[in-house]
């Protein structure tokens, strides 16, 4: 089922479309809210939530970048898919109803026209990581703000009920998959982007020097310090450098 949502701005409204979503790879409904340019869509930015359902506990980065006015400014649609639990963007090893990454590229992705521009912060940046790395043919660039890019074992942040096993996160290690996609990103232009930190400002630099160490293109803005929460502040600087990236 499709509703459709408008936002009211100070100059002119913007509509969106608020579609359900039911799959066996999520325990509840969920729904993929999209704002879509005029004409064909060339690439949509798929900003990845933070917190379970649709909550403004940090922020909405679905509505900051409507008010932005990415769709008309960038031409780019806008989407924001909600998850039944706290998204880390994995597939839990033994609850087929915590399978993230398979409810995002079986469910969403077809929803979604275009090439794909991942953006995230805090644990959705390591998901947007995540998701470049395990899947790189199905999308263009990623952007990562203020995350904790250097986890190495689940656990903190909630995380430990969505990888479920040491295991099952091994296959989600960043570090690792950095290690494990060098040959095929090196030497070509940049697809990643860490775009600033508000609380992981060490991780964020870790990675940066590990993407550097293994010849991985990216860029990498130390300078924006921003609080941890969706924000234009840090929101615009990324889209901007995914513009970049994916022009």
């Amino acid at each position: 089922m499709t509703r459709r949502g408008l936002l009211s701005l100070a100059l002119t409204p913007v509509s969106y479309e608020v579609e359900t979503i039911e799959s066996p790879r999520q325990a509840t409904a969920n729904y993929l809210r999209i704002a879509r340019p005029r004409g064909r869509v060339k690439r949509t930015v798929l900003i990845l939530p933070v917190v379970a359902n649709i909550s403004a506990q940090w922020g909405d980065g679905f509505y900051e970048a409507l008010k932005l006015d990415w769709v008309k400014r960038y031409k780019v649609a806008i989407a924001a898919p909600s998850f039944s639990h706290l998204p880390w963007y994995a597939d839990h090893p033994a609850n087929p109803k915590i399978a993230q990454e398979s409810y995002l590229i079986q469910d969403i992705l077809p929803r979604l026209s275009g090439r794909i521009l991942l953006l995230g912060f805090s644990k959705s940046g390591n998901g947007a990581l995540t998701l470049l790395l395990r899947h790189p043919d199905k999308f263009a660039a990623a952007a990562a703000w203020d995350a904790p890019l250097l986890l190495d074992a689940p656990g903190r942040y909630g995380s430990g009920d969505i990888y479920g096993t040491p295991e099952n996160f091994a296959g989600y290690h960043i570090p690792s998959l950095l290690e494990k996609r060098a040959p095929e990103l090196r030497g070509k232009p940049a697809r990643i982007a860490l775009s600033g930190y508000g609380n992981f400002s060490e991780p964020m630099a870790g990675a940066h020097e590990k993407m550097s160490a293994l010849g991985i293109p990216h860029l990498y803005d130390n300078a924006t310090h921003r609080p941890h929460h969706w924000s234009p502040g840090w929101m615009e600087p990324a889209m901007a450098t995914l513009d970049r990236l994916t022009r």
